[in-house]
Order: C-alpha cells, then sequence, then structure tokens
C-alpha cells in the first residue's frame, strides 16, 4: 500500500494538496483537502485503467461547479425546512440559501472549507477541520474524516465529530458514480428500501413515507434508464430522492464492475446528474449518478428519520463504505 502527496492547486493563498492511496491490485482513489473531496477512484483491469466516479483535473472547476462534485457536505447534509430546528427546547434560525429553506448547511459549510490533512497509516488520510460559527452553528465542532482503501478494493470513509455545544451532523460525500463503459442509463441499480421519503414541490420533506413502487421500486436490479421512463408519467425527469435502507444499502453495477454500498445510518440519496455538461443537464441527458449515504434529509424535524443530534462533550462517528467488484471481462 502506498500513499502519495502532492500539490493540487492553491485556494486563499493556502496550498490544496491531493492524496492518491493504491493498493496491491493497483486501485487507487485520490482525496483533496479542499472540501474533504473525493477526487478520483481507479481500478486497473486487464492492464486498462477505469475511472469510477466523476471528477475533474483542476482545482477551478472544484470550486465552481454548483453540484459539489465528490466534495464532503456538511455539518448537515440535505435540506431542512424554513432553516430552522430546536434542540433540547432551544431554538435555531439560520439564514436561507434555498429558497426559505437551508441547503446542505449554508454557504460556508465543509464543503467550502481547506481542510487539514495528514498520512493517517499507509492505507488511510485523515482531513480535519474546526467549526467555529460557519453559517450560524452554535460552538466549536472538531470533525476529523478518514478516508481509507483496503487491499479487498473497499473504500472506508469515517466521519466524527466532537462538539461543545448541542448541534447537528450529519455529513455525506457527494460522490457521482459512473462505471462505464456503457451510458449511466444502461447501468443497473439496486436499492435495498420498501420507502422513500415524500417530499413537496420545493423538494422539502413532508414527514411521510412513500412505498417504493414502479419508477421508485430498486428492490431488483433495474436499469436507471428505465426508472427514468417510468418518471416521465408522473412529470418527473430526474432522480432527486431519499430511501429508506439498512447497512448494505445498495449495489450499482455495469457489464463489467459493480460497487456495493454500505453504511451504518438510514438514507441514501440518489441524484441524476451531468456536472460537466449544463446543456446536456437541461436536456436530462445524465453522466453520473451521486449516491449519498447519510441520515434521511431534515431529521432534526421528524420524529422518525433518524437522529441527527450531537450533545455537548460527545463523540459521534458515521461510517460510510463502497467496494468495487469486477464481473467480468
Amino acid at each position: 500500500m502506498v500513499v502519495v502527496k502532492s500539490i493540487f492547486g492553491e485556494i486563499g493563498q493556502k496550498p490544496v494538496y491531493l492524496y492518491k492511496i493504491t493498493n496491491k491490485n493497483q486501485t487507487s482513489i485520490s482525496v483533496l483537502s479542499y472540501a474533504a473531496t473525493w477526487q478520483n477512484f481507479e481500478v486497473v483491469e486487464n492492464g486498462i485503467k477505469h475511472q469510477l466516479i466523476e471528477n475533474f483535473d483542476n482545482l477551478a472547476d472544484y470550486i465552481k461547479t454548483p453540484y459539489q462534485v465528490g466534495k464532503t457536505i456538511g455539518p448537515v447534509a440535505g435540506r431542512i425546512k424554513n432553516a430552522r430546528f430546536a434542540i433540547n427546547g432551544v431554538n435555531y434560525q439560520f439564514k436561507p440559501n434555498f429558497g426559505k429553506h437551508l441547503l446542505h448547511s449554508g454557504d460556508k459549510g465543509l464543503q467550502s472549507q481547506n481542510f487539514d490533512g495528514s498520512i493517517d497509516s499507509d492505507n488511510s488520510v485523515l482531513l480535519s477541520h474546526t467549526v467555529t460559527g460557519e453559517d450560524g452553528f452554535a460552538g466549536i465542532m472538531q470533525v476529523d474524516i478518514r478516508y481509507s482503501l483496503n487491499d479487498d478494493d473497499e473504500v472506508t470513509i469515517m466521519y466524527s465529530a466532537k462538539t461543545d455545544h448541542d448541534v447537528l451532523f450529519n455529513p455525506t460525500c457527494h460522490v457521482y458514480f459512473d462505471l462505464g463503459d456503457e451510458n449511466i442509463r444502461q447501468q443497473q441499480l439496486k436499492i435495498n428500501s420498501k420507502k422513500f421519503v415524500d417530499v413537496d414541490d420545493e423538494k422539502i420533506p413532508t414527514g411521510k413515507f412513500l412505498s417504493t413502487t414502479n419508477a421508485y421500486d430498486f428492490k431488483n436490479f433495474k436499469k436507471i434508464g428505465q426508472g427514468l421512463k417510468q418518471l416521465k408519467p408522473l412529470d418527473k425527469f430526474e432522480y432527486d430522492n431519499a430511501f429508506v435502507v439498512g447497512k448494505k444499502a445498495a449495489t450499482l453495477k455495469s457489464i463489467k464492475r459493480a460497487i456495493d454500498f454500505y453504511t451504518d445510518r438510514d438514507g441514501l440519496v440518489i441524484f441524476t446528474a451531468n456536472p460537466k455538461d449544463a446543456q446536456k443537464a437541461d436536456e436530462h441527458d445524465y453522466s453520473s449518478l451521486a449516491m449519498e449515504l447519510q441520515t434521511l434529509p431534515d431529521a432534526i424535524n421528524h420524529n422518525d428519520f433518524g437522529n441527527t443530534v450531537i450533545n455537548a462533550g460527545q463523540k459521534v462517528s458515521y461510517i460510510n463504505k463502497y467496494k468495487y467488484r469486477k464481473l467480468s471481462d
């Protein structure tokens, strides 16, 4: 196992580092200190390299993209209704950045920070940032994100936080998968879920769950394109949905390879997108699928969505795992 550190760019007169971890199979992941971004996931099959996630080769594109490509989103991923919530009877009001609501914690969330980084071992990188009131989050919260790659071609992301004030913590990696060689519409998705979150016209959870039927039924493998066709009669043209999942959340596969997704939380958000071509995105010509493992969005405002509160003095850790498997030559 080898970890190599290099400079990827500069932001605010500070260097942005890239850390590349490579295992005995020549599988590798690259991680940026900026936004604790998962920059690349590359496998070698029969001597040929294949990228499995959407990425950019320069810092400028990561900074300007509205798609949060590969970035760590937090402290709270997703939308919070009316940008307000209560913890232990104390009300908190945030500055809205998505209509009247809060999206991805605000404009100064983890996705806009340059983390302190270090090579943590021969197969992992540790990225750290201290949240000190950004976007109105109370108190001081130490956030550590550890990316690891083992010789079984499994990527683990561990999110840890400790705070001196009651606060929310529900981060995710906003990573977009495209396993190739066929178009994302031809790739097949299986989600181990019987229900998903109902949302209103502003994509805010209503508090209800709906059964995973028709377009939303991925209990067995189904081509993403088939699902998109099933959405059309509903006047919908994209997936941007949160599914209730267990430990083995999902599998995405192409003809030649697959990724299995594991989480210790209860949610998987999927989002069809084309981060590199705005015109194609407008035409619903998608290039990749975001797979965001997290607690269900707006959980603080719904009793049965899961717990995203960290109390003062408490430390919590969450783990997301992504396992690559070769299926055929």
